[in-house]
């Protein structure tokens, strides 16, 4: 924990820009648009006001990498390169291992297993080796990506992978789990990858959640790629390759190179442009998108010059404008590929020529299908709809008027003409979407009811067609929790202690001598935390919110023993919860602006104030008590429950003791 930097390793996930002595970045929980998450590196915290989420950096990734506790430690160890020494587990504690985890090890045992098969061996050697070296790929570039081969055994007896794995301890049905192996008829298994290099498919953490293997032969009955099938562990819809080793120079280039394979993402980085990666041959989706969004708002699709390429290519980059990213093309020469690219040219040459030829996408677009289209108007009409359906796809509605303008121009068509078929595109959509949900409600009969769409989910921007906007911080203003009542009032206890709790405040002495000659003793200094902790004995509050009464009593606990706290105690504490309510309430998204003293006005602010902050928090918590307590025998008293008598005479000493209790408010209670 000592050696944890939190911007370092929220880093390694979100981009983050300087704010004053804070980073501030896009949550990567939620998909916002405006900037709301935090991170506190003196408090050694981060708070994300989009999801609520909070806490450390081991908060941080349990909640994002979906990690338990020693897993997230472990991952930290990793990264800050501390070693935790730990015994070998034995067959039978793998084999308890939850699915997920069983996967995983699964995974990296197989990762390791074919890397040395191709250093290690001489098929490996021979066949893998020389297959990359022949390729103009260097040792470094072959080590970073953990490439590995897979030797072909004998077809009619267990695969060499399988025999490794089971002698290793790993039982039969993880690897077919993980679609390392398939089973015979006899129960004999041989190996899926057998006869091909391996590409390991790592997440963003690096570790290994699937392969790629390519096969060496000629004959073309065989397919030259085959990817590992889904499981619990490898979700190809998110899984992007080569993520682990491009996020932090996406973030620093504030641009994402999108490719289609394995060996063009490695030819891009050896030749030095680091930021590239591939969603391995698939079908991009908006799951990777929102990955590449966690870093980048700006990506550039690079595509070989074949046209049946570019034509399946464009058809699905409306998912990328969809998720708010603005995406340029760039199109390389006939006959080459970013692979044969990028290996003839330097990292300054591959980055000066993707800045002089990446040219916005609905530009590209149009130029692509009017080149199509000809002369032909029914061609040039469905040319119209496809870029319409593209630009509206876009969530920015000024991008989505610029581009409009420009697309108008370009296809010689009036700006109006492609407004209304935009119109006419939003209705249909959100017609759809409707059938959709109806679907989904007749299928989730019986169950609980979840909406079928969520904001953000449409392809088509909602105020096209007159519904309200999704969400902006920037059109609705700030969003404040809104809570009341008990638990709030016992949350804003608590949040003055932690801010405030070692701070000194004066309290007035006991008065000396008696009656009127009486005067007022020295003033008592006290930390705040002790004076708070006495007015809870005193006023014999009870705490009813269950993880606010645990950190009082774990800081009351730890500041009587030497009378110094440190609040890492409760932000990195293994509750989730406990860390996730003392992040809430120590980091905060608003600041009084500067404004105030440049025009000469000098608002007194809750540190300079806080026995006065610390009697309203005791106040507000006694009057919802006492409120509580008065509804309640209202209600005794109009089902006749009980001393009528004795109940009216209790509510009228509840209302005297609300009347007094909001004096010091100010203010005036009203009887409903």
């Amino acid at each position: 924990m000592q050696a944890t930097v939190v911007e370092e390793v929220v880093g390694d996930f979100v981009q983050l820009k300087k704010s004053g002595s804070n980073f501030r970045g896009l949550s990567p929980f939620t998909s916002e648009k405006t900037p709301s998450f935090y991170v506190v590196p003196s408090k050694g915290i981060f708070k994300d006001f989009s999801s609520g989420k909070g806490g450390s950096a081991v908060t941080f990734l349990m909640e994002h990498e979906k990690l338990t506790y020693p897993e997230a430690l472990k991952w930290l160890a990793g990264k800050y390169g501390i070693e935790i020494v730990e015994r070998e587990q034995s067959a039978e504690e793998v084999a308890e291992r939850t699915e997920r985890e069983s996967l995983a090890a699964v995974a990296a045992f197989a990762q390791k297993w074919f890397t040395e098969q191709l250093w290690q061996t001489d098929q490996g050697k021979s066949i893998g080796l020389g297959y990359f070296r022949g390729r103009g790929f260097n040792d470094k570039s072959l080590e970073d990506f953990l490439i590995g081969y897979a030797p072909e055994g004998d077809r009619r007896s267990s695969g060499l992978f399988a025999a490794a794995a089971m002698s290793a301890g790993y039982e039969k049905k993880w690897l077919l789990a993980a679609g390392l192996c398939k089973e015979r008829e006899d129960g004999t298994l041989w190996d899926f990858f057998g006869g091909r290099v391996i590409f390991p498919i790592r997440d963003v953490t690096g570790r290994a959640i699937g392969f790629g293997g390519r096969t060496l032969r000629s004959d073309k009955k065989i397919a030259k790629y085959f990817n590992s099938p889904e499981s619990p562990l490898y979700d190809k819809s998110q899984a992007l390759y080569g993520i682990h080793m491009a996020s932090r120079a996406i973030s620093q280039e504030d641009r994402c190179i999108l490719v289609e394979g394995y060996t063009d993402v490695m030819a891009m980085r050896q030749a030095g442009v680091e930021h590239v990666v591939s969603s391995s041959g698939t079908a991009l989706s908006s799951r990777q998108v929102k990955l590449i969004k966690r870093f980048t708002s700006q990506v550039t699709m690079l595509f070989d010059g074949d046209p049946a390429g570019l034509r399946a290519a464009v058809r699905g980059v409306d998912i990328v404008l969809s998720e708010g990213l603005d995406v340029k093309v760039a199109v390389l020469p006939d006959g080459e590929d970013p692979d044969t690219f990028a290996k003839a040219r330097t990292a300054d040459e591959l980055k000066a020529w993707l800045t002089e030829h990446a040219t916005d996408f609905i530009r590209f677009k149009t130029d692509l299908l009017t080149a199509e289209a000809g002369e032909d108007p029914m061609a040039r009409a469905e040319l119209a709809r496809s870029v319409v359906g593209s630009i509206a796809a876009v969530p920015d509605a000024l991008k989505r008027s610029v581009l409009l303008q420009e697309s108008a121009a370009q296809l010689g068509l009036k700006e109006e003409v492609l407004i209304e078929e935009m119109r006419r595109v939003a209705v249909e959509k959100v017609a759809e979407q409707k059938r959709d949900a109806a679907r989904a409600e007749r299928a989730a009969a019986g169950r609980v009811h979840r909406p079928a769409t969520t904001a953000g989910q449409s392809a088509v921007a909602p105020d096209l067609v007159g519904q309200p906007p999704p969400d902006d911080p920037f059109t609705v203003g700030p969003r404040l929790a809104g809570e009341t009542g008990q638990p709030a009032r016992e949350k804003d206890l608590l949040r003055l202690l932690l801010l405030y709790g070692e701070q000194k405040v004066s309290l007035p002495g006991e008065p000396v001598g008696e009656g009127e000659d009486a005067v007022p003793g020295p003033p008592v200094e006290m930390s705040l935390a002790a004076c708070l902790f006495e007015e809870l004995e005193a006023l014999n509050i009870e705490i009813a919110h269950g993880t606010v009464r645990n950190v009082l009593a774990i800081y009351r606990k730890a500041f009587g023993a030497d009378g110094n706290w440190d609040t890492k105690t409760l932000t990195h504490h293994q509750d989730m919860e406990i860390a996730k309510l003392t992040a809430d309430l120590l980091i905060s998204p608003y600041a009084l602006s500067e404004n105030w003293s440049r025009h000469g006005i000098h608002p007194s602010e809750e540190g300079g104030r806080l026995i006065e902050a610390l009697q309203s928090s005791l106040h507000r918590l006694l009057l919802d008590e006492a409120r509580a307590e008065a509804a309640q025998v209202s209600k005794a008293i109009e089902s006749s429950e009980g001393d009528v008598t004795a109940l009216l005479r209790k509510k009228m000493e509840i209302q005297a003791r609300i009347k007094d209790l909001s004096l010091h408010f100010g203010s005036t209670i009203l009887s409903n």
